[in-house]
């Protein structure tokens, strides 16, 4: 079996395994999915400080309380985007996976009938939002897997519905005069990586419409010009969202990679930015959530990582031999039979399942490092 077949096999896997639960499961962010006394979040610290007990427990707290898992539309997209990426034309396996994910994906109206959300409250250190308020990451994945779906399938009601979201991407997101997309509707802060992939999802489904298309510009440019010296992008704009990670880089990275024929200055800043997320990857291709510390090595930046730098090393950007070492290193490492290990520290690692934070983005990762190698 070549390197190639091995890696589609294992995001085969994580797919078919995620499917089995009907796409639900634990999410280390969904601390907030369970009706709390008011007195405990009653403000933006004592929820984040369940969201966070959550998120950081080295055990499943949540087997204490709950008997079952919210299924979020993103890992619906995630594990689309994979099987539509393995999947054969006679619609057996993967692909029949891909088309049962979409049509609950187009069913989903818990967060209204244009976009997507998340099921539970979210507590950030910048935000606050309601569940079921829609949000430009869970939608642009959403307005993806949908127009890759529509595409392989020629499913017309895919397409419909993506570019219906992407319509209130860019009716309600953007933000005059500053010029960016935002987070969510009650946000007025520039987050980057999700300025960029409300400006990749406006791009795709309404290219056609020149009001989008001046937007999209704008936006881009707007993250363009806040790249530092270094190459890196800071998660947002303020000063308590000056952090650098992984996985967000790349996201950074790909939604540049899909808008650079917009303006020269894209591809300089992708070639800038590539050099700087390499130091995300050590010389045994561990993913690590942070350039400048050894630990932890996460799911979440390996599977994001994938996909960027396959997406990089067909633009010239980055070196598939770098591909190939994080590939091996996720077979190695990364997974525990049809799970990802989301992750690892210098002692132990961690041992809950998270289909949407770690194994959808790991699966597509795969996927497009298998395609990648196997087109080299």
């Amino acid at each position: 079996m070549t390197e190639s077949h091995r890696l589609a096999a294992a995001a085969d896997a994580l797919s078919a395994h995620a499917a089995t639960t009907g796409w639900r499961g634990p999410d280390p962010y969904d601390g907030l999915w369970w009706a709390w006394p008011g007195w405990m979040v009653g403000g933006p610290r004592r929820r984040q400080l369940i969201v966070q007990a959550h998120a950081r427990a080295p055990v499943d707290v949540r087997r204490l309380y709950r008997r079952r898992h919210p299924r979020i539309a993103k890992t619906l997209a995630l594990f689309a985007a994979a099987d539509l990426r393995l999947g054969p034309a006679d619609g057996d396996g993967p692909l029949a996976r891909a088309i049962a994910a979409l049509e609950a994906l187009l069913g989903d109206r818990n967060a209204g009938p244009h976009a997507w959300g998340y099921p539970f409250d979210v507590q950030t250190r910048w935000s606050h939002y309601a569940a079921g308020a829609p949000n430009v990451v869970v939608t642009a994945f959403s307005v993806a897997a949908l127009l890759e779906g529509a595409e392989r399938t020629g499913r017309t009601d895919f397409a419909v519905r993506a570019r219906r979201a992407a319509r209130w991407v860019l009716d309600e997101l953007w933000v005059e005069p500053a010029g960016f997309f935002a987070y969510h509707r009650a946000s007025r802060v520039n987050v980057h990586n999700a300025n960029l992939l409300a400006a990749a999802t406006v791009d795709r489904a309404l290219h056609d419409d020149a009001a989008a298309s001046a937007a999209v510009a704008r936006a881009v440019d707007r993250t363009v010009s806040r790249q530092a010296a270094d190459g890196s992008w800071a998660y947002g704009e303020g000063d308590n969202l000056r952090w650098v990670d992984s996985f967000h880089t790349g996201y950074v990275l790909l939604c540049l990679g899909r808008l650079r024929a917009l303006d020269p200055a894209v591809d300089a800043a992708i070639a800038r930015g590539a050099c700087y997320y390499e130091r995300f990857f050590d010389a045994s291709g561990r993913a690590k959530l942070w350039a400048h510390r050894g630990w932890p090595e996460d799911a979440h930046s390996a599977g994001t990582g994938l996909s960027a730098l396959s997406a990089l090393a067909s633009l010239g950007h980055a070196d598939l031999a770098l591909v190939e070492q994080v590939a091996a290193r996720v077979l190695a490492a990364g997974l525990r039979g049809d799970r990802a290990v989301a992750r690892r520290y210098r002692w132990g690692h961690t041992t809950m399942w998270y289909p949407r934070w770690c194994d959808g983005h790991v699966a597509v990762g795969l996927a497009d490092a298998a395609r990648a190698l196997a087109a080299s």
